[in-house]
């Protein structure tokens, strides 16, 4: 997946009116976020199913600890990914200390940076011990200042949250909410990193990547000020390949999903990609390979890719 498919995919949406406000109304956003709430607890070892978890929004009294995480998690996501919303229609980026504490208490933690040292579990360095409010100013201020190399960026800007792991508990899930704020903020949909066993690890080695650049800093700068100057040419000279590939997936995915639901909105068929593509004259091996590549706009609906007759001739005339 390239940036190009993706920014293409944006300025379609963005013609078709943009994405939609972040409310339970919309099935679609509602479709997003219930998964995204979904994984990103995975990521941290705690399983929900999608019928279980519809019934625990509903109403139902959270029992189990996975359930309580849950509701947690998608209420928060809830209230910032609508403030990002509002963000994106005033074209100000509104993100600070106090934002970045209010998400950690909303997830039920105290909302003060950690004081001392932290191990994060399979990480090859220690995250700074002290001034870690002005490494977090650094990473806000890197934020601040995206739009040149945005996907690039926005990989960087995550693991490097999550490098700093300001808090005691809770990093994870919000450097994934911030990552998603930050999108939304931007006029894309929120990304879901998926939670299972194969793209965890995937999720992790991409961390990784960009530990394996930016770790001497922690280390230079692990008891003493950090020089921001110093890091901020460092971030910028960061390189993301495999994060940058499962984000850029991720929002593939999102898109493709309101933007489909634009058309559905206007009463146009979806059939399936595979006969669209058929009566066109493409084989059932390039078939798989265009939804593969991104080459064509398209939901999975079970087990079956489906599309319209006019998104599939816009991308194949344009690729």
């Amino acid at each position: 997946m390239n940036e190009k498919l993706i920014i293409e995919r944006k300025k379609l949406l963005d013609k078709l009116g943009g994405i939609p406000e972040p409310v339970i109304e919309n099935k679609e956003w509602l479709y997003l976020l219930e998964e995204e709430t979904r994984n990103s607890i995975l990521i941290e070892g705690y399983f929900i199913d999608e019928e279980e978890l519809k019934q625990t929004l509903a109403g139902n009294k959270p029992v189990s600890k996975s359930q309580e995480e849950a509701v947690k998690y998608f209420k928060t996501a809830k209230f910032i990914y609508g403030l990002a919303y509002e963000s994106f229609k005033s074209n100000e980026l509104l993100l600070g200390i106090p934002l970045i504490r209010q998400i950690n208490k909303e997830l039920g933690f105290n909302g003060e940076f950690r004081k001392g040292k932290i191990k994060i579990a399979g990480a090859k360095f220690e995250p700074p011990e002290e001034y870690i409010e002005e490494w977090v100013r650094i990473y806000i201020d890197y934020v601040q200042n995206l739009s040149e190399n945005f996907f690039d960026r926005i990989c960087v800007s995550h693991a490097f949250f999550e490098e700093i792991h300001p808090f005691t508990d809770g990093n994870g899930r919000i450097g994934r909410i911030l990552l998603n704020y930050i999108l939304i903020s931007n006029g894309y949909p929120l990304v879901i990193i998926k939670g299972t066993d194969k793209k965890k690890q995937v999720y992790y080695k991409g961390l990784e990547e960009l530990d394996s650049q930016l770790s001497d800093l922690f280390i230079k700068y692990k008891n003493v000020p950090p020089d921001k100057q110093e890091i901020s040419k460092k971030l910028k000279e960061a390189k993301s390949n495999i994060l940058k590939r499962l984000i850029l997936e991720a929002l593939r995915e999102s898109l493709d999903r309101l933007i489909i639901a634009k058309y559905k909105e206007k009463g146009t068929e979806l059939k399936p990609v595979s006969k669209l593509l058929k009566d066109l004259g493409y084989s059932p091996e390039s078939t798989r390979q265009l939804i593969k590549r991104g080459k064509i706009i398209a939901v999975k609906i079970k087990k079956t890719w489906y599309s319209t007759e006019n998104l599939v001739k816009l991308f194949l005339i344009l690729h």
